[in-house]
């Protein structure tokens, strides 16, 4: 589907890619991962054009449909449903021009069968793109991103970024393109929305390249994981588990490797510096300087900057964390909590789950004191101080404090090195500690609001969201944090795999109640999965008795289709089974040209006295390149000649 080739791309002295190949099949799943900056989002660029390499180049097969997640968001008038449907241009285009058709009776009166012919042409491209089904499809997936009916027809601008970011992400989805490119896609969505979009994009037809701080959600989507690491790509089968496992294995090699190089180029320099004045030894001397020179050096895995500290702990409390009894809670008309009545204890960890706009937020502002109610008591235990973090937290900071001094607020009291150590675990190093609040990102402002609440813990902490922000390993540290936290916790968090490192309760928000489970948020899926069968049974009902007719018709219609499957496997077998030789050689012919090209950047083959060698090279070089070209031409035709039969036979 998708060939990069010898990609390269710097910006000043920082490179992102050095001669990066990749090769992404049809219906293939992809995670791309490595730590922040290392250019994850600007190979996104590349792929989809809006960035240039510096070399090399990206082969997409003839007539394959890309789209990215878009990041920046136009057009507030249209309304949501709108947004989602006409957001393929081509479709708007044929959509609008059929709609204008429809309108021009003068055509219509004065040439029938023009009018005719021209409507004809546009209805059949309307049903090639789906056009009748566009409306109720991209109502399935908003439903099944959070959007309620109602939120389909209001226009863009009545909703937060975040919610419109859920519209972009709709409107990619129900494109249906042949290469999805997902750049963190699940920053902006609750829990319920991100189970649906992993189910969504397991079953999705096309291929897809991931980037996710998420690793359940990776877990459940990929095949396949590519990291980016100092300008490489390497690549790993299976899916995040899996390359945590082969990547271990593989530093552990590539160390042993470092350790006996280290020892040879350390001998190698001792008979250097040993022999350098003997003129009888002069030839052996330059002889190893060359192999010095020449030696490739073995690049062991980069350190990751992650959240490593213990927390100060806070003070102890009484057994009661926060009381709420009777509390009443309305927007204008919307009444969210009538009578409300529940209790947090000290040591509960806790996971607000539940349906969009059941009222995890506001019942999480409630507790944090940071929202007023109507009726009703909200109590704190003894001793309890309370913290609260969500994204628009970040608005707080003052802008023309450094990071260090805004951290320096609420963490007085540690020493200049923890101060450093948190910032550093947060992603801030080096001079960033330096920067103005003003100056930095919105991503980074969230990071450094977290960083000052975490650095001097209240006993009970509220956090919504709070892994938006931090890479997979950071995140992976911060549960282990909170982990080891002693006082009490309540969080809102769409990354299943952080919950299940920091919460004891699960508490699922539903018709102004809640509903209690204890244990992490696997035991929740559990229990859930239990109530979900017991529910079957119970409409099913055990003494039901089977239809002989239905249950013959329906062997005789599976026999059919069996049939005709194994036509089309015979069909198609060989078609694959060449596919399979043309990527292997391709990717051995791509290998071979890469060492050539390497070749060619050595200065002694450009001596006079190496012209033979020379020629033999770029005679290689010419050789490769015409058989990569042919093959990659093959491949793109045995590609489609595969895919079509498996399309109809989806469609039978």
């Amino acid at each position: 589907m998708i060939y990069l080739q010898n990609l390269n791309k710097q910006y000043g002295k920082k490179i992102l890619f050095k001669d990066v190949n990749l090769h992404l099949r049809p219906k293939e799943k992809l995670g791309l991962v490595g730590e922040n900056g290392m250019g994850k989002t600007t190979l996104f660029k590349i792929v989809t054009q809006l960035v240039s390499p510096d070399s090399g180049k990206v082969v997409v097969r003839k007539g394959a449909k890309l789209a990215m997640l878009a990041q920046e968001l136009t057009s507030d008038e249209e309304t949501v449903l709108e947004r989602v449907v006409m957001g393929d241009e081509h479709f708007a285009i044929v959509s609008r021009k059929m709609h204008a058709l429809e309108n021009d009776m003068e055509l219509h009166e004065k040439s029938p069968e023009e009018w005719s012919h021209k409507y004809g042409e546009l209805q059949h491209e309307f049903e090639r793109l789906n056009g009748y089904e566009r409306e109720s499809q991209a109502q399935t997936i908003l439903s099944g991103l959070g959007f309620k009916e109602g939120q389909w027809v209001k226009p863009l601008k009545e909703f937060s970024g975040g919610w419109r970011m859920r519209v972009e992400l709709a409107r990619l989805l129900s494109r249906k393109p042949d290469v999805l490119l997902l750049d963190e896609p699940t920053n902006h969505l609750d829990l319920r929305s991100v189970i649906w979009l992993e189910a969504f994009l397991k079953t999705y037809e096309g291929s897809i390249l991931l980037i996710s701080h998420d690793r359940q959600f990776l877990n459940g989507i990929i095949k396949g994981i590519v990291e980016l690491d100092r300008g490489a790509l390497t690549r790993y089968a299976g899916n995040y588990d899996s390359f945590e496992a082969l990547k271990a294995a593989r530093e552990e090699q590539l160390q042993a490797e470092a350790t006996n190089q280290q020892k040879k180029i350390a001998d190698i320099e001792k008979f250097v510096e040993r022999f350098r004045a003997k003129a009888s030894k002069a030839t052996q001397v330059q002889s190893r300087v060359k192999m010095l020179n020449k030696m490739d050096r073995v690049e062991t895995a980069t350190k990751s900057r992650t959240i490593n500290f213990r927390f100060p702990q806070p003070a102890r409390t009484g057994k009661m964390t926060v009381e709420l009894t009777d509390v009443d809670k309305s927007y204008g008309p919307i009444e969210v909590y009538k009578k409300f009545s529940t209790r947090l204890e000290r040591g509960w960890k806790v996971a607000l789950v539940g349906e969009n706009g059941a009222g995890k937020s506001t019942l999480l502002k409630l507790m944090a004191g940071v929202l007023e109610h109507e009726k009703g008591e909200i109590k704190l235990g003894a001793n309890v101080t309370r913290a609260y973090y969500a994204q628009h937290h970040s608005e707080s900071l003052v802008p023309g404090h450094t990071v260090l001094e805004s951290l320096e607020e609420t963490a007085g009291h540690l020493m200049r090195t923890q101060k450093h150590s948190i910032l550093g675990a947060f992603l801030f190093s080096g001079d960033d500690v330096e920067k103005k609040v003003g100056v930095l990102s919105g991503g980074e402002r969230s990071r450094l609001a977290l960083a000052r609440i975490l650095s001097n813990p209240a006993s009970f902490l509220l956090l919504d969201e709070p892994t938006n922000h931090l890479d997979m390993r950071s995140t992976e540290f911060l549960a282990a944090a909170l982990a080891d936290y002693e006082g009490s916790l309540c969080a809102i968090s769409h990354d299943r795999y952080f919950l299940d490192g920091i919460v004891n309760r699960v508490w699922e928000i539903e018709n102004q109640t809640v509903k209690e489970y204890i244990g992490n948020y696997s035991d929740y899926e559990y229990f859930k999965a239990q109530e979900a069968e017991q529910e079957k049974a119970q409409v099913t009902g055990a003494d039901l008795k089977p239809d002989k007719n239905n249950s013959k018709k329906n062997k005789d219609r599976k026999r059919d289709n069996a049939k005709e499957r194994n036509q089309k496997h015979r069909q198609i077998k060989p078609m694959k089974a060449r596919l399979r030789e043309v990527e292997k050689r391709l990717e051995l012919v791509m290998q071979a040209k890469q060492e050539a090209d390497l070749k060619m950047s050595d200065p002694d083959l450009h001596q006079t006295n190496q012209k033979n060698q020379l020629l033999k090279v770029i005679q290689q070089q010419t050789k490769l390149g015409q058989e990569e070209e042919q093959l990659t031409r093959e491949w793109d035709e045995l590609t489609r000649s595969i895919e079509q039969p498996e399309a109809e036979s989806v469609q039978n």
